[in-house]
């Protein structure tokens, strides 16, 4: 069963007393932040605290102690007594040195505490160095290991009041200070996980819904006007405009990846002319998306190849192969005036492809229309020697897409190599392809997504 846990730390220093606010409401008058958390959050599910504590800052402010001007000071634990007296309170010892070994002892009690589906309410306000960084990293690592949520990040921000003198002089009333709520930054951590993944393999499906989330919070804000929202509105379009593109790829959607990357191209330009950026981690985004997309917006006659080597890049390999091997069938039907968008004729045309390469005599032809195939023949003979990788690739993708289960099975490295290799053997073949796309003047591009037929 999933618990819900406040995870402090226990500083050294000799806290005035205060009373907290959040929320509308105010803690009890105590000197640790952590009473007046447990009061806020202890609602309806029970609160268990893990109060990470060095051997020194146990002696300072965990039992009570004397001031250093003689006076009495109330320990947190006899402060939970007066405040919260059924709190579930867990000390767990930590080292106050900052070398690599007690990172990584802070690293295995970090972990050792937390279960299974915590939710983790973190208060950084006592914490020390660089303790609270790397309680942060931890926390963010056990979200994926052992699915915890992490409630909130919160500060209680005692400095507010003033400088120590200034302090001294206030009455407990004028001693209010807030809460800071300071979630969103950790939205960070989602953030670096969506853009490293879109940028080795092209994958926006965490921008997108991380972007999602943002704009339904931006909607759901009625202090926000109906412009501001309007342009959050864009940033999502934009967001699924990215996401259908890698879409695109990874399902080998060769006739509507041009037509995907030309509407993200347009939703991006659109997008840039805001005035506002309400998704901040989203803008640097944009010259990453022109790096990626960049090749397409430019000589769209090669947009044959350059599919492949995107998915190359992205380590796209089962989508490479197929695009690769597709586009050279799509761009010999657009040089011979062939519909491509017709299954029946593609496959004839890979037939025509096949027997030529191998030397196929008539009689053993499996093909639906004899003399389409003759005359597809007779058309691609010149390009002959620039379509030889076309056998290797077909041996390829069989490999692939049956699970590595055929008769003649390649390890994984030699297939992403092969998409490699097969992309710079075809490359001759498709500029070859491309004088003669460019030769049809006046004639529909198959960047366009349709065919002329």
């Amino acid at each position: 069963m999933s618990r819900k846990i406040l995870l402090s730390f226990l500083g050294l220093t000799e806290y005035e007393a205060c009373y907290y606010v959040w929320q509308g409401k105010r803690s009890s008058y105590t000197r640790f932040v952590q009473t007046a958390l447990y009061e806020f959050l202890n609602s309806t599910e029970p609160l268990e605290v893990l109060l990470l504590v060095t051997e020194q800052a146990k002696r300072k402010n965990w039992c009570d102690s004397i001031s250093k001007d003689g006076k009495p000071l109330e320990g947190l634990k006899s402060a939970f007594k007066r405040i919260a007296p059924d709190a579930s309170i867990k000390l767990v010892d930590i080292a106050d040195s900052l070398d690599e070994s007690s990172n990584w002892l802070l690293f295995d009690k970090v972990m050792s505490e937390i279960q299974d589906g915590d939710e983790i309410y973190f208060d950084i306000t006592h914490s020390f160095r660089s303790i609270p960084f790397m309680a942060l990293i931890i926390l963010n690592y056990a979200r994926l290991v052992k699915k915890a949520k992490i409630g909130k990040v919160m500060y209680g921000w005692f400095e507010k009041l003033g400088r120590p003198d200034e302090i001294n002089n206030k009455s407990a009333e004028e001693r209010l200070a807030p809460i800071v709520d300071m979630t969103n930054m950790v939205a960070l951590f989602d953030w670096t996980n969506g853009v490293d993944q879109f940028i080795r393999t092209g994958d926006a499906s965490l921008i997108k819904e991380l972007t999602e989330r943002e704009a339904a919070a931006f909607h759901r804000d009625d202090s926000i006007g109906k412009d501001e929202k309007a342009q959050v509105t864009e940033w999502r379009r934009l967001a699924k405009s990215l996401d259908k593109v890698g879409k695109a790829f990874q399902t080998s959607r060769s006739l509507q990846i041009i037509g995907e990357i030309r509407a993200l191209r347009d939703q991006l330009q659109k997008v840039q002319k805001l005035e506002a950026s309400p998704i901040k981690p989203f803008s640097p985004l944009f010259d990453e998306i022109h790096r990626k997309y960049e090749r397409f917006f430019n000589d769209k006659s090669k947009n044959f190849l350059n599919m492949a080597k995107w998915c190359e890049e992205n380590g796209l390999i089962q989508p490479g192969l197929t695009l690769l091997q597709e586009n050279c069938i799509t761009a010999l039907c657009y040089v011979l005036d062939i519909d491509w968008s017709n299954t029946d004729k593609r496959r004839d045309v890979a037939s025509a492809i096949t027997i030529l390469l191998k030397d196929i005599p008539r009689e053993k032809w499996r093909v639906r229309d004899v003399q389409f195939v003759e005359k597809v023949i007779e058309q691609i003979k010149p390009f002959r020697d620039l379509l030889k990788p076309f056998s290797e690739l077909t041996e390829y993708r069989n490999d692939i897409n049956h699970a590595g289960t055929g008769k003649n099975v390649f390890s994984s490295q030699r297939l992403y190599q092969k998409l490699k290799d097969n992309i710079e053997k075809l490359e001759p073949f498709f500029r070859k392809m491309d004088e003669i796309i460019k030769s049809k003047t006046g004639e529909r591009r198959p960047e366009d997504g349709t065919s002329r037929h």
